[in-house]
């Protein structure tokens, strides 16, 4: 059986999500609480709240969370313009409902029910490219049976 922390589940199945991506073939996937070296390039997924949304009744197992997509590539090997074009899989990626959807579903621990995106940032790191991708993701965690 999975882990039931909403921040895990949803890392997980976004993670899930962008790695079955073609156009982001090549890219690295990590979760926040992965433990692997990381390389280059990759995207990074981390959920840094998950909270009631304002509007449901707490307790019931829905969250509205706070996540950050952040994207490296590494300004050596790479053109501003290559970097970019993965941003752009990224975000085309996080747009597709239906398909977000489907692996919150597949995963069996939660329901994905909205994406909404935040914001979008860009900056060099340490002689790599950065874009951050901030969305509010809604899913309701599965009680337990």
């Amino acid at each position: 059986m999975g882990t039931k922390s909403a921040r895990q589940i949803l890392e997980a199945a976004i993670a899930s999500h962008l790695s079955a991506q073609t156009e982001l073939a090549g890219v690295y996937i990590y979760t926040g609480d992965g433990a692997d070296t990381n390389v280059l390039p990759k995207a990074i997924v981390l959920c840094d709240s998950a909270r009631a949304p304002n509007d449901l009744p707490q307790g019931l197992g829905n969250y509205s969370c706070g996540t950050r997509i952040t994207v490296f590539s590494s300004a050596d090997d790479n053109t501003l313009a290559e970097h970019r074009a993965r941003c752009a899989a990224v975000a085309g990626a996080m747009q597709d409902l239906t398909a977000i959807k489907a692996v919150f579903v597949t995963g069996g621990d939660a329901l994905c029910y909205d994406v909404t995106p935040q914001s979008e940032d860009e900056g060099v790191n340490e002689r790599s490219w950065a874009s951050v991708f901030s969305y509010d993701i809604l899913i309701v965690v599965n009680p337990q049976p």
